[in-house]
């Protein structure tokens, strides 16, 4: 049995992963996400909650747009939420933490997930 190497992300980071096997319109492919579930729940499990970035301004309202200066451009899919476990992917497939988001950004998505899952109103 070979040694899985775990990652544990903070809140805010962001991961290059990849989303496959995915179905009809959920993400595909390799694609920078959001971490939105707090370290001190991701070192105690071994799934991490991730909201994916798109590079589309489609003008959905549950899409943030990341402010520039941050480490990639684009609009996080606040309702593609998606628990992954970070530590079983293979070399092609691993996450690789590429900088993280600035605090308004983070603010802004954590706002939007809270809409998505019910606990706040727009």
């Amino acid at each position: 049995m070979g040694c899985v190497a775990v990652v544990i992300c903070e809140q805010g980071d962001i991961v290059g992963i990849n989303f496959d096997p995915s179905r009809r319109h959920e993400p595909a492919g390799r694609h920078y996400a959001v971490v939105l579930s707090p370290w001190h729940i991701n070192m105690r499990s071994t799934l991490t909650l991730l909201a994916p970035i798109t590079s589309t301004d489609n003008k959905y309202p549950l899409h943030v747009r990341i402010a520039p200066g941050n480490p990639v451009d684009g609009f996080v899919q606040c309702e593609a939420m998606r628990a992954m476990d970070l530590g079983v992917r293979d070399d092609e497939g691993k996450a690789e933490i590429v900088g993280r988001l600035d605090d308004d950004t983070l603010s802004q998505v954590i706002a939007c997930a809270l809409v998505v899952m019910g606990v706040e109103e727009i």
